[in-house]
C-alpha cells in the first residue's frame, strides 16, 4: 500500500509536471530561435513566399532590403516590376 499521499510526489503528477517542463522548454527554444529576424537567413525563397501571398508593396520592398547578392536583387526587381511595385507606395497589379 502507497503511504505517500502528497499530491506533488505520486508517480502520475511527477510525470505530468516532467512532460509540461519538456514542452515548455521546447516552446521557448523554438520561439527563440525563430522569433528574431536579425537571426533568420533570408533567401530569394522567402521574398517569392512573400510574393505568392500577395504581400504588399510596401512588404516587398522591406524584404528587398534585406538582400545584397546582386543577382538576387536582379530577381527581386524583375519580379517586383512584373506585379507593378514600382515603389513601397505602389500598388500591386497582378
Amino acid at each position: 500500500m502507497n503511504t505517500n499521499t502528497h499530491p506533488l510526489t505520486r508517480p502520475g503528477k511527477l510525470r505530468l509536471r516532467a512532460m509540461v517542463a519538456i514542452a515548455g522548454t521546447t516552446a521557448v527554444a523554438v520561439l527563440a530561435t525563430s522569433g528574431c529576424s536579425g537571426s533568420f537567413h533570408h533567401s530569394y525563397r522567402t521574398f517569392q513566399s512573400a510574393l505568392d501571398r500577395g504581400a504588399s508593396c510596401a512588404e516587398l520592398y522591406d524584404q528587398r532590403s534585406r538582400f545584397d547578392d546582386d543577382d538576387t536583387l536582379a530577381q527581386i526587381d524583375l519580379d517586383l516590376q512584373g506585379i507593378g511595385c514600382t515603389s513601397p507606395t505602389a500598388t500591386r497589379n497582378d
